[in-house]
């Protein structure tokens, strides 16, 4: 069972009711809390919600768009999409490409974080046999770039040839084309995932898909990448 949090800035009594999301079925509890609510009522309404989701099996829980009190759960689990979509920088990278009308195979892309960490190499070793060509910008990069052209045998180019579009795993670091900042604050350049197949709620398709994702009910090669302004 995933549980789901709302607000609503208006009068009322918590409670909660089955809704579908997309291909989850959640409990979906309201906590009404009207503009001047003591802080005092707004803690014992929120345990309220969190006591009553727990009892009802949910471990996890989605919160719907603009949910003010995140930090404050002390029992649920927020669903994070971070993780997931750092994990498929590569996805992000190649539907980049695409949405800038150029092909993989004739693209570069540039993968740039504060220092090299797992996301960014598996990102750059799922990457090398479909593009034209990698930057890697991050400490230590050099060496790991020597160490994918002798695997792969793809050039990667030094920083000065620049690139299509950017993954970056961290603020700071060179920026080239279209940008997908895949960290704590950063945008994802006008883009979204999606899934073959797999009707997301337009309020929490991210975490949604985040959780799919964790449960091993979404494989990478399902993902698809599309234009948030747009339906996929």
């Amino acid at each position: 069972m995933v549980g789901q949090l709302v607000c609503v800035r208006e009068k009322g009594r918590g409670r909660g009711e089955p809704v579908e999301l997309g291909p989850l079925t959640a409990l979906r509890w309201t906590v009404y809390a009207p503009e001047g609510l003591a802080p005092w009522r707004l803690r014992r309404r929120l345990r309220k919600a969190e006591r009553a989701l727990v009892q009802a099996g949910a471990g996890r829980v989605i919160l719907g768009q603009d949910f003010p009190w995140a930090d404050r759960l002390a029992l649920l689990r927020p669903v994070e999409p971070l993780p997931m979509l750092r994990a498929c920088a590569d996805v992000f990278a190649l539907g980049a490409l695409m949405a800038e009308g150029v092909s993989p195979h004739r693209g570069r892309v540039a993968l740039s974080a504060p220092r090299l960490c797992p996301e960014l190499e598996g990102a750059a070793e799922r990457l090398c046999p479909q593009v034209r060509g990698l930057v890697i910008d991050a400490p230590g990069g050099e060496d790991y770039a020597r160490y994918l052209q002798a695997k792969f045998g793809l050039p990667v180019a030094p920083a000065a040839a620049g690139a299509n579009v950017t993954a970056a795993f961290g603020p700071g670091g060179g920026r080239w084309g279209r940008r997908v900042e895949l960290y704590d604050g950063g945008t994802l350049g006008g883009l979204a995932l999606a899934a073959e197949g797999i009707d997301l709620p337009a309020d929490c398709a991210g975490q949604v898909l985040a959780l799919l994702w964790e449960r091993g009910e979404v494989r990478r090669e399902e993902l698809r990448v599309h234009s948030v302004d747009r339906m996929p």
